[in-house]
This record gives C-alpha cells, structure tokens and sequence, in this order.
C-alpha cells in the first residue's frame, strides 16, 4: 500500500426534503443578498418540480438568482464560456448545480474559469492546475458521475473531451433525494450504473500489493450497486433502492477507493474518444462495451486480481485459473447486457468510428494510458478490435 493524502470537503445532506435546505446553505456560505448562478440541463428538472423547490429556497433565503439551462450530456465548453460570460456579468458568488454529471461538470467548469484570467481550455489541454473557484453546490438527479464529491471535471471541445482536476472544485455542499431518480428512463439508469460500477473497477484493477481492506469495501460496493440496479431496473420507484445506488454513486468516486494505490483508468481514457466521435453515445453505455474488451486484453498481467473480482464480485469459481477469469468477465458483460446495456461497438451504433484515430488520441497528451498495463496505441487498437 502507498503513502496518500485524502481530503473531501463535502458535506453531504441524504434523503427526502432534503432540497428545501439548498437557501440556507448558500446563506452560511456566502450570505444573504449574494448572487448565485442556477445551472441545469434539460427540461426534466423543471417537470419534476425540483428547479422550482431550489429556487423557492434560495428566495425564500434572500438569494438572488440568474439560471442558466440547457446542459447537454458531454458537456461542452461553449457552454461553459457562456456560464462565464454570464457569472462575470452578473457578479456571481456562487454556484448551484440542478441534475447530474454534466451539469455538475459544467458548473464547476465555470466555477474555476470565472476567477482565471487565460483561456478556460488550458486547464483541460494544458494541464493548467486550478488555483481559484467559485464555490459550488449541488442537487442530484441522476447517481452515476459521482461528480457531487468528486474533484475531477471533464469536458468536451473540438472533438476532443479531456479532464482536469483539484480538491479546490469539490462542491462545498451536495443534496441527494432519491426520489428524483424515480422517473429516470431506463438508458440513464443502465448507463448511470455502469459509470459508478466503472469509477470503482479504474481503481479496484490495481498492480499495487496489499491493498485488502480498500479492495473488499471496493467488492462490497459493486456487489450492492448490482444487486439494486436490477431492483430500479424492474421497479424504478424503489426509495431503498435507489438510495443504495446513489450512495455508492457518490462515493465512488470521491476519492475512497483508490486510497493507498495506483489507479488505471484506461477504460474511461478510451471511452471518452468514442463518446467525444459521437456526442450522442452515453458515456455509461460506452464503458459497458470498453470494459469487458480491456478486461479481457490485460488480465494476464496480474491474474490474481481478475480471479479475486470473478469470485469476491461475480460469484464465479472454475476449475482453473484462466476460466475463471474468464468466466468472471463474461458474468460482467451479461450483467451489463441484463440492465439493458450495449456490449459491442455495432450495439452502441459505432461500428464506423476509426480505431487507429481515436487509439492515437487517446494517447495522445499522456503518452501512454492505464497503469495496469500501460497501453500504447497498438495496445488500444487490439482492444478496439475486442469490442467488434
């Protein structure tokens, strides 16, 4: 186990109602009269009556307010600038986010190019490291990004779509009512299950030695996130199922189960090429078909960790190693394809995208990616061609 630092500044407020306390939070942080930025994505957040309770609250606490809405998934930089354009106009003092990953993402985008005087996109393709941001809070709808602890961001722009990241842009309050998760439509669902499950397996697919009790938090959680997401897959007003799912959704990617070792990632490295090809692929339904191919290329490069995750998470056991290995990443797959999810490139309708492109771009700013096996392009090419 390595040496770490783990700092998580969120305060987490869980469970029904818990929107109507979003005025009196931004009140302690930055006092009556303050002007705050609203962000949301589509139409959603104002039929299920949750933009109407926030900004209820933030009136009723003596808030003023500006919205910005129409975030799109993947979000984009353009909106991002057009968040800024509007919190340096309006001399905003904080931020509010209303939905999921992308609107979490964006608002916090913006939170960090406010107070920055160059060119917002340096710190996503420059590597420019935050030193200032507005702060942000949020309103979940959507359990799947893990965005509302996180520090990291991710963002689209000219065909590419690259992350930044700092403990400065973990939201200083976040909100989860698992009742607004109950009209989800089944993509988001699936695919909001398969991103945290994923944030999870980036960090559990580890080369680094005596990691035990992380790992088996790790196994415990995606056990529980599978068993509840065919619980709301089948009955998507199901408030304890639900609450299970956002709970993990949260906390998987906060940081916690990576404690201690190295992590990969070179599943989502690989999925954000086809999703940034094709702005229309969830991101979710894309890692459902990168993972089991990635699985299936490295594995042999630490054995014992894929046959642990076949028997502590899958529940599989054959007679020798390499089946059950195998055996353990096609449980996976069929779990994935049983939420209703793609697992081949022609299922997710990117069977024309160009392996050698997006191989290379994925490579492109880092070099190499994952540190399980660090894969060069050739690597990533091989690993296209499992997703056929």
């Amino acid at each position: 186990m390595e040496n770490f630092e783990f700092y998580n500044p969120t305060k987490l407020f869980f469970g029904r109602g818990q929107e109507t306390r979003i005025g009196s939070l931004l009140v302690e942080k930055v006092g009556t009269d303050s002007q705050v930025l609203v962000v949301y994505g589509g139409q959603s957040a104002k039929k299920s009556g949750l933009l109407d309770k926030v900004t209820s609250s933030l009136k009723a606490s003596g808030i003023n307010f500006v919205e910005l809405g129409d975030v799109r998934p993947n979000p984009t930089y353009e909106k991002v600038k057009e968040g800024v354009v509007l919190a340096r106009e309006k001399n905003i003092q904080a931020i509010v986010a209303v939905g999921g990953g992308s609107v979490i993402d964006t608002a916090k985008a913006i939170a960090i190019c406010v107070p920055y005087e160059g060119e917002g996109w340096d710190f996503f393709e420059k590597g420019v490291v935050p030193k200032k941001a507005l702060p942000v809070a949020c309103v979940l709808t959507l359990p799947a990004a893990g965005s509302e602890q996180s520090k990291r961001i991710v963002i689209s722009h000219q065909g590419r779509k690259l992350g930044t990241g700092s403990d400065i842009v973990r939201p200083f309050a976040s909100i989860i009512n698992p009742e607004f998760f109950f009209t989800l439509p089944p993509k988001q669902v699936r695919a909001g299950v398969i991103d945290m499950m994923s944030h999870i397996m980036e960090r559990y697919f580890t080369q680094t030695p005596n990691t035990d009790f992380i790992s088996g938090q790790a196994e415990a959680a995606l056990r529980s996130i599978m068993k509840n997401g065919l619980i709301v897959r089948k009955d998507s007003q199901n408030y304890e199922a639900w609450s299970q799912i956002g709970l993990a959704g949260s906390f998987a990617h906060n940081g916690f189960y990576g404690l201690g070792q190295k992590e990969d990632w070179a599943c989502h490295g690989i999925e954000h090429e086809i999703s940034a090809w094709d702005e229309t692929i969830t991101h979710g339904e894309g890692l459902a078909v990168v993972t089991p191919a990635w699985m299936t290329y490295v594995w042999k490069e630490n054995p014992s960790r894929f046959v642990q995750f076949a028997q502590n998470v899958m529940g599989v056991k054959e007679d020798t190693e390499e089946k059950t290995v195998l055996a353990g990443i096609a449980a996976l797959k069929n779990f994935f394809k049983e939420m209703g999810a793609p697992v081949t490139l022609a299922e997710l309708h990117a069977e024309k995208l160009d392996p050698q492109e997006l191989a290379e771009k994925a490579v492109k700013i880092p070099g190499t990616l994952g540190n399980f096996k660090k894969l060069h392009s050739e690597d990533i090419l091989k690993i296209f061609e499992l997703m056929r």
